[in-house]
């Protein structure tokens, strides 16, 4: 099973995060996808949810195509979208992102990247870089026209030489492979987390056994933020599941010739036929109760029987519902008559539960520890338990670390209520009320909501 951990924030100088992530299952196997876009009035928030969402509605419905080819495909595709939006809001200048992707196979893991957004590898205790960024200072470092500590510090670090989205041409996405890891970490993350840590201490907080998968994502963007926090900061973890041999494989074992496999079978085939002949002998032969005669069930039988039928009822399965990508249009759509953000169907793709995700809540004057769990479907035990509380006192401007399911940024569309959205993905209108700190249900167009998803 793929385990996935991520922590986002606008940093201290944005009030806008233009960083999107996304992740779900595809029938290849399974798909992160983490982006960075750009662009004035909230245009790079935009971008960067097409990309995303592009990039995964392409892998979902695409023939079979070899996996190279295909992140390829996926994130050319989404390049076209973004152009396309752009011409149809011409209000939105500039408009673009960066993206990286991974796809973990059964076999193997591929990824592909456009851009500065950067894949590590951790593991037995090393970091290694599986991309280069595409930016004017990486060319300049390549072809040995600066030294690495001059790359550091040049005023043209944030230039990129390619992204998505970009009118000048074409990208080349990069797209390579690697083996599946034995217990090993991918991180994906936006240029605000990677110029903020250097590798040895990226190192040493993956390398702490005493945090889970969350928390060494939430303490990776805290110690990123509290370092630098000039640009918008988003760390994904991946644990892929570990490719394990077969038990045969392990002892070399071969098989017997065929004949001998065919021989085999017969005789078995015979030895069941001759057990169920001698079992139709046998109960011929056994005489049923005749009337008058009783026949007990002990307490014992009855309770077998209930424990037998309790052990054989499947157990219910539980999925999370993923917000879907929108539809690939096309030709481009003509401008809207005033700004809109893509639209998110109603029916959206499965994807299996992620643990470990809280929701970073500022405790509010007036508020207790029982109304903030009955806000957010959960019992107080739960709450003191996720923030190591001895009681139930907490104090108004502390922050709360709440467990969900996951936690969405959701613009509000023409028409939409806070009941819609709620019913969206599946989450509670006070959820999303105490995440905003909205006192009532009156919403704007345009207005971006932070969408905490409970585990009801």
């Amino acid at each position: 099973m793929v385990e996935v951990s991520a922590a986002t924030h606008p940093g201290k100088v944005r009030q806008e995060n233009e960083d999107f992530f996304y992740h779900g299952p595809i029938p290849q196997g399974y798909v992160v996808i983490v982006c960075d876009g750009m662009g004035g009035h909230a245009a790079g928030e935009v971008a960067a949810r097409i990309a995303a969402e592009t990039i995964y509605q392409f892998l979902q419905e695409a023939p079979p195509t070899p996996p190279e080819d295909l992140l390829k495909d996926a994130l050319l595709a989404a390049h076209h979208r973004i152009l396309l939006y752009a011409q149809a809001n011409p209000h939105h200048k500039n408009l673009g992102s960066t993206a990286v992707v991974v796809l973990i196979t059964p076999q193997e893991v591929l990824h592909a990247h456009v851009g500065d957004s950067r894949l590590y590898l951790y593991n037995k205790g090393q970091l290694s870089l599986l991309t280069h960024d595409d930016s004017l200072v990486q060319e300049l470092l390549r072809g040995g026209l600066i030294s690495p500590e001059q790359a550091l510090h040049h005023p043209q670090k944030n230039v990129l030489s390619q992204c998505l989205g970009q009118s000048q041409g074409t990208p080349e996405p990069h797209v390579a492979k690697c083996p599946l890891p034995r217990k090993g970490i991918f991180l994906l993350c936006t240029d605000g987390f990677s110029n903020a840590l250097s590798q040895e201490e990226i190192i040493d907080i993956l390398a702490d056994n005493t945090l889970n998968l969350a928390q060494k994502a939430e303490k990776l963007v805290e110690q990123a933020v509290a370092q630098a926090g000039y640009d918008n900061t988003t760390v994904l973890l991946v644990c892929p599941p570990t490719k394990t041999a077969t038990f045969a494989g392990k002892m070399n074992l071969k098989l017997p010739p065929q004949k001998y496999l065919i021989a085999g079978a017969i005789a078995l085939a015979v030895m069941l036929i001759g057990i169920w002949v001698f079992a139709r002998k046998s109960a011929a032969s056994s005489t049923p109760p005749t009337d008058g005669q009783m026949i007990i069930l002990s307490d014992s039988t009855a309770a077998d029987a209930d424990t037998t039928a309790a052990l054989s009822a499947p157990e219910p399965e539980t999925q999370e519902e993923v917000s879907p990508p929108m539809p690939l249009p096309a030709t481009p759509t003509p401008p809207p008559s005033e700004p809109s953000v893509p639209k998110v169907s109603s029916s959206p793709p499965k994807s299996s539960p992620i643990s470990g995700t809280y929701f970073p809540y500022t405790i509010q004057k007036g508020d207790n520890l029982t109304q903030i769990a009955k806000a957010f479907s959960l019992s107080k035990e739960e709450l003191r338990k996720a923030n190591n509380l001895k009681d139930d006192n907490i104090q108004a401007g502390k922050k709360l670390k709440i467990p969900v399911k996951s936690v969405h940024t959701h613009t509000v569309g023409k028409g939409e209520t806070l009941s819609a959205i709620a019913r969206k993905y599946a989450t509670t209108v006070e959820a999303i009320k105490r995440a905003n700190q909205l006192e009532d249900e009156k919403i704007r167009l345009g207005q971006k909501l932070t969408v905490p998803v409970v585990k009801k």
